[in-house]
């Protein structure tokens, strides 16, 4: 009985200085340099959820008559899969993603949404409009989605067998902390 209660607070101390070591020396100083919130944030680029504001381009496509001299229009989203635009679509996804951060301002309110913009890109690549659809409710969030969009651009010219002056784009910007 008496080894035992003997040893007991020398195993504890033990685990206590096993424990200080692995803190310290675990690169992780918790008490000065709390965790930082840029590094346990997401961004994403969501399909459009509840968005019924355009069929699927194949179905508008053949709706389109080839006429002479006809402007053609195509809307479609960023993250459609099977559809004709899918390797432009890539292209333009890996663009934005490339260049795109959280927006300093709301990552230091914390602030999260997501925003639905809207953007048009003409045959020569060139991008002609850019619009929020749908706000975050956060007006860095907002204007951080646009200026991304914004600052890929130029984007690279409509293939020519998609026969299209202007394709419209919409995207959601995913803006969350965990």
């Amino acid at each position: 009985m008496m080894t035992k209660k003997f040893i007991i607070p020398f195993v504890l101390a033990s685990l206590a200085v096993h424990a200080l070591v692995l803190a310290l020396t675990s690169g992780v100083h918790w008490w000065t340099n709390p965790p930082r919130p840029e590094q346990v944030m997401t961004v994403e680029l969501q399909s459009p959820q509840g968005q019924a504001a355009h069929p699927p381009a194949t179905h508008r496509a053949a709706q389109t008559p080839a006429v002479p001299g006809l402007i053609r229009e195509d809307s479609v989203a960023l993250q459609d899969q099977h559809s004709r635009y899918d390797a432009y679509l890539l292209t333009i996804r890996q663009n934005i993603e490339a260049r795109w951060i959280y927006p300093p301002q709301a990552l230091a309110e914390r602030k999260e949404g997501n925003t639905l913009v809207r953007f048009s890109i003409d045959a020569n690549g060139a991008l002609t409009d850019c619009q929020v659809l749908g706000t975050s409710g956060s007006a860095s969030l907002d204007a951080g989605a646009l200026s991304v969009v914004r600052a890929a651009a130029p984007y690279a010219p409509l293939p020519a067998d998609f026969n299209l002056a202007r394709l419209h784009i919409t995207a959601t910007f995913s803006y969350r902390m965990q």
